[in-house]
């Protein structure tokens, strides 16, 4: 009796393997016809190790990694050449994800990191599992949610709380604060990731992360908007959120199209300016200027606007209109048109007898420390450039839009007053004519005080000063 349950335990056993390996085989098989897919089916023949080969020796890419490198990282740490980790030291010293990092550690993470990869609506991570390791994104995307009750219908529901994308990383939370998993996170898409555990967390990774933590946490109590924020909200914030600096004249944010930023900024120190382009027309009537506000036009508006005037033979204004990467495109659309449309001019725009273009920027305000912009305010032909040394606190704006971060619309109600606060393009033009009119009118009453009264007194020219004869501009152009 006892040798046969002893025989069906074996036997159970067997079966449980069995299964295991077969599993393990399926992972393997989707793995690899990842890769494969990346092969011409010509280059696949019937000889396994020569195809295996083949594989290895590719250096197409899909994604960051090259197919060499992904063999490397799948590799045992222990079974790498040394000619294999200084491939990895090279490339890991460019990943964007690892560049929070210093240099040695990164060095350090390439003779011990490994690559997985997972297909879309796989589980990485599992609320409430112990953590074992932790991620960054090389390519696709990963959603985060958590697992919440719902007293209406007595049932547990996963609500999203965002996404990782490449460049970021996501599993340190559990080590960091020495608890179980905290969120699940699951993939969108095809990912590959970079897989570090946790003794090489702790030995690498943990001492720069908690400093750069502390940092953010300091900067985050700086502001009386985040002081409702509970203690997981400021973790994910700490998670997401990025400090730039920034040199004077430095370009922080150019809303192309209307304002679309990635990224809301609160500035930590420095100033910034808001730097406003009139795009105008002026025409001479008489011995009179007249000025047209031009509309501010999206990128297609402008390649299609630009396309209408090369069909009508009017390419000499297209360099006046389009910048230079619509340009390249309008120009590819024309060499794949078959050469219908004329070639653009190289040389300056050349100027109109009836109108020409003029471009005026307006320096309209400042914001310094404290401030918050890049919510989605107007942001039309308008730039925000650093007066000085600026640093910026960057929050992705998708997640503090989201309901638990925007409690009473909040940012809604700072970009309603950032709006009011800021002229529009009209109000600023209407302010650029007055301006005009009142210089064209201090003209006109000196030269008539001077043809009624004459000359008081016998100055000459040469007896001013040179600092006092500049003469005041009428704006820059």
């Amino acid at each position: 009796m006892a040798s046969k349950k002893k025989a069906d335990e074996e036997k159970l056993r067997r079966r449980r393997l069995a299964r295991f390996r077969f599993k393990a085989l399926v992972r393997l098989v989707i793995c690899n016809n990842y890769w494969l897919s990346e092969i011409d089916e010509q280059e696949i023949g019937e000889n396994a190790r020569r195809n295996i080969a083949i594989i290895v020796r590719r250096k197409g890419r899909k994604g960051l990694l090259t197919l060499f490198e992904k063999a490397i990282l799948n590799q045992p740490a222990k079974d790498r050449t040394a000619e294999q980790r200084a491939k990895l030291v090279e490339l890991f010293r460019r990943l964007e994800c690892l560049s929070r990092f210093p240099l040695e550690v990164r060095e350090q993470l390439a003779t011990c990191a490994s690559y997985r990869y997972y297909n879309a609506g796989r589980t990485v991570l599992r609320e409430g599992h112990e953590a074992q390791a932790m991620y960054f994104v090389l390519d696709g995307e990963i959603t985060v949610s958590r697992s919440t009750w719902d007293p209406v219908y007595k049932q547990y529901n996963d609500i999203a709380y965002g996404v990782r994308v490449p460049g970021e990383m996501f599993g340190e939370i559990a080590f960091l604060y020495g608890r179980p998993r905290t969120m699940t996170c699951a993939t969108a898409t095809d990912c590959e990731l970079l897989c570090v555990s946790r003794d090489d967390f702790v030995r690498l990774l943990e001492p720069t992360l908690r400093l750069q933590w502390s940092q953010m946490q300091e900067a985050i109590q700086r502001f009386q908007y985040f002081d409702h924020w509970n203690e997981d909200q400021i973790r994910e914030c700490c998670i997401l959120a990025k400090v730039s600096h920034f040199k004077p004249q430095q370009q922080i944010a150019v809303a192309e199209t209307g304002g679309q930023f990635e990224y809301a900024y609160f500035v930590l120190s420095g100033q910034c300016m808001i730097l406003q382009c009139l795009k105008v027309k002026k025409k001479m009537r008489g011995q009179r200027e007249c000025y047209r506000l031009q509309p501010a036009e999206s990128e297609e508006m402008q390649l299609r606007i630009a396309e209408r005037l090369m069909k009508r033979k009017d390419s000499d204004v297209i360099l006046s209109v389009l910048s230079p990467r619509l340009r390249a495109s309008l120009e590819l659309t024309a060499a794949d048109g078959g050469g219908e449309s004329p070639p653009l001019p190289e040389q300056q725009p050349a100027v109109s007898q009836q109108e020409m273009l003029e471009h005026h920027f307006l320096d309209v305000g400042t914001y310094s420390c404290g401030s918050v912009f890049g919510l989605g305010e107007r942001m039309a032909d308008r730039s925000i450039v650093a007066r000085n040394h600026v640093q910026c606190m960057m929050i992705p704006r998708y997640w503090l839009f989201m309901k638990h971060q925007n409690t009473g619309n909040v940012w809604q109600r700072i970009k309603m007053y950032l709006d009011m606060a800021i002229p529009s393009r009209e109000q600023l033009f209407q302010q650029f004519l007055d301006d005009l009119n009142w210089l064209v009118y201090r003209k006109k009453v000196v030269s008539e005080v001077i043809r009624l009264r004459g000359r008081q007194n016998h100055t000459r020219l040469a007896d001013v000063p040179m600092v006092c004869r500049v003469e005041q501009g009428r704006g820059s152009n």
